[in-house]
């Protein structure tokens, strides 16, 4: 593990057992992330961007999952700790940021109560010192009348500022890795801006690294120095955002930009769309597990199983054709190289 990575995931893959049998959600992921840098998960819903962070903070339940590979975070296997030692890491070194706010916040509790409990669990602090610090932290992410709000329950908050409460929980104690799970989605633009603005403030302010999910490419356009893209539990695509926005080289990347509009584009004209839908966890695929929805897919596809090869500058790929997608020599749909 270079000195410079903040966390090494390597060939991870999380096992639930199900009432229909043994299901792979992750498959043989790994990425790592360095200080102050963000890398974005990116895929639809389903495709296991949230378990892999459920996995690093070992948040699923111990009983019906299993895991294989490693997660490497300060020299040491997170998934070989003992619950105790999770629960030191948890909240002061590996931190999370939830997409919903309302679950994530206890409500019988002031926000200011739940932050300085956050503090005093992972260090000595006195009330009143916890109390400092709460108030500092927070006025740092911009909230209004910041001591007002810490007296305030998370029911007298907006969406927005219960998120900003929610981010300054997870950076109290100033953690060297920060997962923020879609924590704008429900949020307008502006204030969607604006946390993103915080997140990226704090990311240099700390020197922390950060895993940033979400579904959004022009998120990870934003804010984002690298990008891992998954599919149905696999990592299909991974390089730089520079690499990655400058040529994608999968053809499930590729229609993920197709369906971002731009200032552009046809306000009467239909957005694009990826042709039919993920499939169930239950019944994969045996060949490309994007196969059954890509235009470029061939016999080959639908047989046998891409690995991730690097491409080119390190820009990694799982696809059989990346070479013609990115020469713009891959068949088109409706020809006779496409199978149906």
């Amino acid at each position: 593990m270079s000195e410079s990575h903040v966390i090494d995931v390597r060939n991870l893959r999380t096992h639930f057992h199900t009432e229909k049998g043994r299901v792979t959600a992750v498959d043989d992921v790994s990425f790592h992330v360095d200080r102050n840098e963000v890398l974005g998960v990116v895929g639809e819903s389903g495709c296991g961007k949230s378990v892999t962070s459920e996995a690093i903070m070992q948040l699923l339940n111990p009983d019906i999952t299993d895991f294989e590979g490693e997660i490497i975070f300060d020299g040491e296997n997170l998934l070989a700790l003992g619950e105790d030692k999770l629960a030191r890491i948890r909240g002061k070194d590996i931190s999370m940021i939830f997409q919903d706010t309302t679950s994530s916040l206890n409500p019988l509790y002031t926000v200011g109560d739940q932050i300085i409990e956050a503090l005093q669990a992972h260090g000595r602090y006195s009330r009143k010192a916890a109390a400092e610090t709460a108030l500092k932290v927070v006025t740092s992410t911009g909230i209004p009348s910041p001591d007002k709000r810490l007296k305030e329950y998370p029911h007298e908050l907006s969406g927005g500022m219960r998120q900003r409460i929610m981010i300054a929980m997870a950076l109290v104690c100033e953690p060297k890795l920060l997962i923020a799970d879609e924590p704008t989605t429900a949020l307008d633009v502006t204030t969607q801006a604006q946390i993103l603005d915080l997140i990226i403030q704090m990311k240099s302010d700390l020197d922390m690294g950060v895993i940033f999910i979400t579904h959004d490419m022009g998120v990870v356009a934003e804010i984002c120095d690298r990008v891992a893209v998954m599919y149905l539990g696999q990592v299909i695509e991974d390089s730089t955002v520079e690499s990655l926005f400058e040529a994608p080289l999968h053809p499930y990347t590729k229609g993920l930009m197709q369906a971002m509009p731009t200032i552009e584009s046809d306000p009467k004209a239909d957005l694009h769309t990826i042709k039919g839908k993920v499939p169930s966890l239950t019944d994969v695929p045996e060949g490309c597990r994007f196969a059954a929805r890509c235009p470029f897919r061939t016999g080959k596809c639908v047989s046998n199983a891409p690995t991730l090869e690097v491409a080119t500058g390190g820009h990694k790929v799982r696809c059989w054709h990346w070479k013609a997608i990115a020469e713009g020599t891959a068949p088109e749909a409706g020809t006779e190289a496409v199978i149906a």
